[in-house]
């Protein structure tokens, strides 16, 4: 298994950064009865999704009774109904049934007003995670109803602190100043990606020949242009789009999720600057974080922001 796997945190101890965050966790769910809806937002990679499942067995919620549901691949109502449906039912096993709403900004109006009885009142035993990166599209009346925590990108700090531990348990010998670095500069504040990167040159011996590598999985400023420029440009057709945007992918080395947020900062920024929906709809795809998907992630986000539900 990769490092990212092996090393992901399954209690509060094990859990990098953010601590204040953890810290009010411990005192809430110390309570009798605690909240029924939690909503973690943050940046992708900061953890809300490994935090909804510590979650999950501090509330003592079996396998069974754990049910999951990504807004990003069903965004309508038919899914939340699916869920609220069966809320009815005492779990199987174990004391709580937890919900968890991961991508939740993607939800449309009607899937979140259908949410809202469930989260004020649902059965004694149920509890809802809702996990989004963008909490400011979410209904206010979706958002009162949960306990809110917003996770920070991990600092530096931290995750060279879990570089070192990391290494450490793997017997390995320690890694250069300079491929730290690299690691935290690509990283992003994400300790997924940092052990990402660590698992792409722990073996390697030597350190130029790592950085080579770890260069090799971010994306260039030129490269990020282009391809933005070429999915917004008016002046090129579909077809002609994605032929362009083949040849920008064919010769790019780098790492999906490195090259997805500076897709995004630039297409925000188009559109904070008078943008019109074709930046908007353009986003949309590449609001998904591509750690475990890729470079396919990466192709997969362009093809639909050039096609969408057209071809």
């Amino acid at each position: 298994m990769s490092l990212q796997n092996d090393y992901r945190p399954k209690s509060f101890k094990t859990f990098v950064g953010n601590k204040n965050v953890l810290e009010s966790l411990r005192l809430v769910l110390r309570r009798p009865s605690p909240p029924d809806a939690f909503l973690f937002s943050g940046p992708p990679g900061t953890g809300k999704t490994t935090l909804a499942r510590i979650l999950k067995r501090a509330l003592k919620c079996s396998d069974a009774d754990w049910k999951e549901l990504n807004a990003a691949d069903d965004r309508g109502i038919g899914g939340i109904r699916t869920l609220i449906e069966s809320m009815r039912y005492s779990p199987l096993a174990g004391v709580s049934k937890v919900f968890l709403l991961d991508e939740a900004h993607c939800l449309t109006t009607p899937a979140q007003e259908a949410l809202l009885k469930s989260l004020e009142e649902p059965p004694a035993y149920v509890h809802w995670i809702i996990c989004t990166t963008n909490p400011e599209v979410l209904k206010p009346t979706f958002k009162r109803r949960c306990h809110t925590y917003e996770l920070e990108p991990l600092k530096d700090n931290d995750l060279n602190n879990l570089l070192t531990t990391v290494l450490k348990k793997e017997g390995k010998v320690d890694i250069t100043s300079n491929i730290r670095e690299k690691i935290l500069e690509l990283s992003d504040g994400s300790a997924g990606q940092a052990l990402k990167l660590l698992d792409m040159i722990i073996d390697m011996e030597d350190p130029e020949r790592a950085i080579h590598t770890l260069q090799s999985a971010g994306a260039t400023e030129s490269e990020i242009i282009d391809i933005c420029r070429t999915l917004l440009n008016d002046n090129m057709n579909s077809k002609n789009k994605w032929v362009k945007i083949k040849t920008l992918l064919n010769n790019y080395k780098g790492d999906g999720e490195s090259a997805r947020r500076p897709i995004l900062g630039y297409f925000n920024k188009v559109l904070l600057n008078n943008g019109g929906d074709d930046v908007f709809f353009a986003m949309q795809p590449f609001r998904k974080n591509f750690f475990d998907d890729g470079v396919a992630g990466l192709t997969s986000a362009c093809y639909e922001a050039i096609f969408g539900g057209n071809e």
